[in-house]
């Protein structure tokens, strides 16, 4: 059994309903769903009665309500403990983003250093959350519209996805349509993303003239005026030769997520970074949907 299942299900307890619990654990509606419905499966009971005014407690959901009470005040202990160090705004932040690329995030932590000078960053190239269910990194940002069950945090937004090529390329093709389109995909070998699928997917007969696992190397085609592919503004340096193709028509999304270990809530590097990241993405590329 998930052990952080039961704070999901006190929460529910104590609000009396799915969005009242979502909203103080700030976590989405069906993440909230999904422990509830966990948990039931673990203990094979019925741990509530849905009703229309909201969640009511069954005789086995009081039971497990004050046994996991006694959990919460032992956690608050050790919580407690350790809590001045925790409240240190110092030290290293361990953050993951996806791999090879795809999110170039270089102002946003330079203002952040600037603004929380004695938090050094350290920054891996990963593709799973992985690293912080062994704890060694502390945040992933991850780009998913299917976030793992297992981990809090929260949607910052939406980025939108767009067919990119060269200048250069779009004056030479013949007619400007998709079936001219000569495509360059990136191979994630993590299997996070499958940009082939997608390509093929929502586009009829593509011609696929490369495929690469290293992300810096679709730029590299693409500014050479090999072909095109599906990339966000987000993944782009500030100088650069590329144009989105028909972006009136042709725009596609996916979630940016910023995701912890449930057990670092309270953690105050992160949750700096968490709300230096929300208050300020906007002025770094033009994201949608700031949550």
């Amino acid at each position: 059994m998930d052990w952080s299942n039961l704070e999901y299900f006190l929460s529910v307890a104590r609000q009396g309903s799915l969005s009242k619990a979502a909203a103080k654990l700030d976590v989405n509606h069906s993440t909230v769903a999904r422990r509830l419905n966990r948990l039931e499966s673990d203990l094979n009971v019925k741990l509530f009665n849905r009703k229309n005014k909201g969640y009511q407690l069954t005789k086995h959901g009081l039971a497990l309500e004050q046994e996991a009470k006694i959990v919460e005040e032992q956690i608050f202990q050790i919580q407690r403990v350790f809590q001045s160090k925790e409240a240190e705004l110092s030290g290293t932040l361990t953050i993951t983003k996806p791999m090879n690329g795809g999110v170039n995030m270089t102002d946003m932590f330079t203002d952040f250093n600037a603004q929380y000078p004695d938090i050094d960053i350290f920054i891996k190239s990963a593709s799973s959350q992985a690293d912080l269910s062994s704890q060694e990194a502390d945040i992933s940002l991850q780009l998913t519209n299917s976030p793992p069950e297992n981990l809090v945090g929260k949607k910052i937004g939406r980025l939108p996805i767009n067919i990119y090529g060269s200048s250069d390329y779009f004056e030479r093709l013949n007619k400007m349509e998709l079936s001219e389109l000569k495509w360059i995909v990136w191979v994630d070998e993590s299997n996070v993303i499958d940009m082939e699928s997608f390509i093929r997917t929502n586009i009829s007969d593509p011609k696929i003239v490369m495929r690469t696992n290293v992300y810096s190397e679709v730029y590299d085609f693409m500014s050479a005026g090999l072909g095109v592919s599906l990339i966000s503004s987000f993944g782009l340096p500030s100088i650069h030769n590329l144009k989105r193709f028909m972006p009136e028509k042709y725009i596609f999304e996916q979630d940016l997520w910023l995701l912890y270990h449930p057990d670092v809530r309270g953690n105050a590097k992160i949750n700096v970074f968490k709300k230096f990241l929300i208050n300020n993405l906007h002025k770094y590329t033009n994201i949608i949907g700031i949550n």
